[in-house]
Parts: C-alpha cells; structure tokens; sequence
C-alpha cells in the first residue's frame, strides 16, 4: 500500500514524522528523504491552499472593489448630469432673462427716441408756427406802414380815389391776365355798371365758371363794397367774387368774407384766385350739383378765411421768395463767371499778341511794340 494513502478503515489527515519514528497509519518506518519530501509536499499544499484563499480574498475584494467604483461612477455620472441639468436650466434661464432685458432696453432705446422725435417735430412746429407768425406780423406792419406811405403820397399828390382805384384795378387785371393766360380775361369799360375785371376759367376750352373782381384803394372801408360787388355777382351769375382791398372791416386783415365776397389784401388776391379757379375746374370734371357746389363753397370759405390758410400763403411767399433769391445769386454768379471769362480772353490775347511780337523780332519784321 502506498504511503500517501490511508487504509480503508481510517481517512487520511496530512502529518510529518520524525526521521526515527514508524507511520502512524502504516505503522512502517519513514525514510528521512521521504519524509522530507512528504513535509516539503504538505507546505507546498498549504502554501496553495493560502494562495488560493488569498486569490479568492482577493477576488472578492476586486469584485467589491470593482462594484463600489461603479456605484461611485453611476452616482458621479448621475451627479454630473443633475449638475449639467441644474446648469442648462441656469444657463437658459439667464439666456432669456438677458434677452428680456435687452428687448426692454430696446423698447425703452425706441420709446425714448420716438419722444426725442415727438419734442423735436413739436419744436419744429413751434418754431415753424412762430416764425409765420413773426413774417405775418411783419407782412402785416409792412402792410400797415406801405398804406400810410400811399395814403401820404395821395395826400401829397392830390390824387382822387377815383385814380386810385383805376391804378388798383389796372394792377389787378395785369397780374390775372399773366397768370391766367388761357383764361377770357376783361376788364369792364369806364361808366359800365358791374364789377372791375370778369374773369372767365376756360377748361379744354369751353367756359366752365366765372370770377369777378373789384379793386379798392380808399381811405377807409365802406360796407357798401362788398355790397355792391355781391349784386355784381348775382348779376354776372358768377361762382366767386374777390375785393381786393387795402382796407378792412374793423378787426379784420388780410383775409375775410362779408356777403358771400372774399375780401383780400391785393397781395394775397392772386393765390385765392388760383385756389378758386382750381375749385371751379374740379367741379365742372365731377359735374357736382348746384347744392353740393354751394357746400363746398362754404367749406372752401373758412378754409380761405382760417389761420392754417394764412399760414400756408405765408409759408408758399416765403419759398417763393427763396427762389427769387436763388435766381438773383445765379444770375450774379454767371455774372461773375462771365467777367472772369472777359478776362481770360483779354489775356490771351495779350499773350498771342507778344507771341507774335517776338517772333516778328526774331526773323527781322516787328514793329513798334506788340498789337492786341
């Protein structure tokens, strides 16, 4: 029986022996080289069954080791994204306060601007409103001090009104006439009853409408003249009759209705003319009844007789005037180039003349001296 293997009746149990002492299983003397080799193969046997006991140790702590990293990664993962989340919804939630932000400091930014704008357009108007009313009152004391003039001059000259008022009404149908020109313009005889000038509007020529006109340079106003101008009108089945006149009812300047007559300052007659005209044409093109032309005409009245129509007459002499200017500084412009350019040729011609000069005295035929 092998020495390694115990007996049918007893197990086997890993044991050392002495070098003098018999096997308690075999009850045989043991070799001292056997013994120790069987010693050597008992603590390689335990030495495996350590190293196996450590791998499983140590396995088992990998595997905890390797399960805790996990966990610890999915809760650093899960903190992360919660984290990034958090962050997102921050992010965002700055996002659209700065855009909240901006979109009120734009609404302000634009606000602020439309009532810069607003303060400004209002100035404008103001300062616009202010300066018709200066050049209004200043055309309006012109006015007054020309009168006085005239009136000197009259007193001076012994002149009657029946001479002043033929001057006026000369004036008058001169300045309809040039302005007119494809209108029937007349002026009524001496000793004719009726008003001074008939003014007959022609559209693609056929008579569509009528004006008349009276002249007055007097001393003081006499209702009697819009009287007599408004009969003048019914008479002559006229749409319009004008005064021009240099005197008014108390209270009244420049502009006013009395009777049914427009009564003006000569200086504004020629625009309310052009207003009127315009008037009869666009009322003869829409065919409007005789009730409907009688209320525009009343309409059209207060606007004439309004401060918004002075102003807008005031506003028109005064770009007008502009333009007068205009054409006066071009014309002493061109004046001006024109006196540069005399004497560019004068000096040309003085240059060509001493060209010549010296080349006469080079080949032996000058003269005197060089001849412009």
């Amino acid at each position: 029986m092998s020495l390694l293997h115990s007996s049918p009746r007893q197990a086997f149990k890993a044991h050392t022996h002495a070098s003098s002492d018999l096997c308690p299983l075999c009850e045989q003397p043991i070799a001292q080289d056997l013994a120790r080799r069987i010693e050597a193969r008992q603590q390689e046997q335990q030495r495996a069954a350590l190293e196996a006991a450590r791998a499983e140790a140590e396995a088992k702590v990998q595997q905890r080791v390797a399960a805790a990293l996990s966990e610890a990664k999915k809760t650093a993962e899960a903190a992360m994204l919660s984290t990034h989340q958090d962050f997102q919804g921050k992010l965002a939630q700055a996002e659209q306060a700065k855009a909240s932000a901006q979109a009120e400091i734009a609404a302000l930014k634009a606000a602020q601007d439309a009532a810069i704008k607003a303060r400004l357009a209002t100035l404008e108007q103001e300062k616009d409103a202010a300066v018709l009313a200066e050049r209004t009152k200043a055309f309006e004391e012109a006015q007054a001090l020309r009168q006085k003039l005239e009136d000197l001059s009259r007193k001076l000259e012994g002149k009657s009104a029946h001479e002043l008022g033929e001057g006026s009404e000369i004036d008058l149908f001169e300045q309809l006439r040039d302005a007119f020109q494809g209108d029937r313009i007349q002026r009524v005889p001496k000793g004719v009853n009726g008003a001074d000038v008939i003014h007959a509007v022609v559209h693609n020529g056929r008579v569509c409408g009528k004006i008349i006109y009276d002249a007055k340079n007097r001393d003081s106003w006499q209702n009697g003249f819009a009287t007599k101008l408004k009969a003048d009108k019914l008479a002559q089945a006229a749409d319009h009759a004008i005064l021009s006149s240099n005197k008014f009812p108390k209270d009244r300047s420049q502009i006013h209705t009395q009777d049914g007559v427009i009564i003006a300052n000569p200086a504004r007659v020629l625009a309310i003319a052009e207003i009127l005209r315009d008037q009869i044409v666009r009322m003869h093109e829409l065919r409007v009844s005789k009730e409907a032309r009688e209320e525009k005409t009343v309409a059209l009245y207060a606007f004439i007789t309004s401060d918004h129509f002075k102003q807008l007459v005031e506003q028109v002499q005064a770009q007008a005037g502009k333009m007068l200017d205009l054409d006066s500084k071009e014309q002493e412009a061109h004046r001006r180039i024109w006196d540069q350019r005399s004497k560019l040729i004068r000096t040309i011609q003085q240059a060509r003349a001493d060209l010549i000069f010296e080349v006469d005295r080079i080949i032996g035929t000058a003269g005197n001296g060089p001849e412009v």
